[in-house]
């Protein structure tokens, strides 16, 4: 299978599982580049939004396609059904967040969870272990939010109970270690196949997580070790002749998110505000996210 996209030049046999390393090697490279060069915090902003705009939400665009392509799977009959579904979920999510915004984010933290490990435990160990998916996935949202909770109050300043701890008295390095911890106490127990190269990725990643701002650790996750990896699975699995023709088909799709976007921050309220853009990205992510999720569900069951 060849990538005939100039992005993959260097990358032109890529199996699945080879597509997955390949990915987590780019974004290494890509946050060590970050980290020597002290350009994260300065660029944050910036390094999110090309991330987003070139793998985070194209991953996504092509769900109305997976989620017919194996028959075993389908839970839609038809492309109406599935816009009908996919879309009112988008729609409850965002109502939720505006009127009850403490279940919002608890909805989000709490099916990211599940997502995240899923597609994470990928090349590592089977995914029908759910119970160790949500373990995965809580680890390393708990370690992204620990390495940078200070930062974290500032923008989840409406939820005073978490905003007004007074966390001054820990040196941030205290909370990289707590994360290292709880990896290794809920994880070790865990029958995994490459248990050693989960631990090592993981523990890079919470490196990655301690050295950069949340936004940059963040987009470095969700760009490089989930989305890029199911971008390239979703490529290999639709057969398409080359990685262009794909990707050019998660532009509509794309694009559409996009202007759900940009329509929320037009019409947004206390809730949704623009003072707080780190917030309201995350609500768009999670509106994006739910629907999503349920797609990925039934695409990764055979990995």
């Amino acid at each position: 299978m060849r990538f005939s996209s100039p992005f993959f030049l260097y990358f032109p046999m890529v199996s699945s599982h080879n597509g997955l390393l390949t990915s987590k090697i780019i974004g290494l490279i890509f946050s060590l580049s970050l980290i020597f060069f002290d350009v994260g915090d300065s660029y944050s902003s910036i390094i999110f939004i090309m991330i987003m705009l070139s793998i985070g939400i194209p991953h996504g665009s092509v769900d109305h396609i997976i989620a017919f392509l194996n028959p075993e799977s389908r839970r839609f009959s038809s492309k109406l059904h599935f816009f009908i579904a996919y879309i009112s979920l988008i729609i409850i999510n965002v109502i939720i967040w505006v009127f009850y915004p403490f279940i919002g984010l608890t909805i989000f933290l709490l099916i990211s969870c599940y997502h995240f490990g899923e597609t994470q435990v990928i090349g590592y160990n089977s995914t029908k272990n759910k119970f160790l998916n949500f373990v995965v996935g809580a680890n390393i949202l708990l370690s992204l939010f620990l390495n940078n909770i200070f930062e974290l109050q500032e923008i989840l300043v409406d939820f005073k109970l978490f905003s007004t701890l007074d966390l001054s008295s820990f040196e941030k390095i205290f909370f990289l270690l707590v994360s290292v911890s709880i990896l290794m106490m809920t994880i070790v127990h865990f029958d995994i196949k490459k248990k050693v190269p989960l631990y090592a990725e993981l523990t890079i990643l919470y490196l990655i997580f301690y050295h950069t701002d949340i936004l940059t650790s963040f987009s470095i996750f969700f760009g490089f070790s989930h989305s890029l990896p199911m971008l390239l699975m979703e490529y290999e699995e639709m057969k398409e002749k080359s990685f262009l023709i794909f990707y050019l088909k998660t532009l509509p799709f794309t694009l559409l998110a996009i202007a759900f976007g940009l329509v929320l921050y037009y019409f947004n309220n206390s809730i949704l505000t623009t003072d707080n853009l780190i917030l309201f990205v995350f609500i768009i992510i999670s509106s994006l996210t739910l629907p999503h999720v349920f797609i990925m569900k039934d695409f990764v069951k055979s990995k």
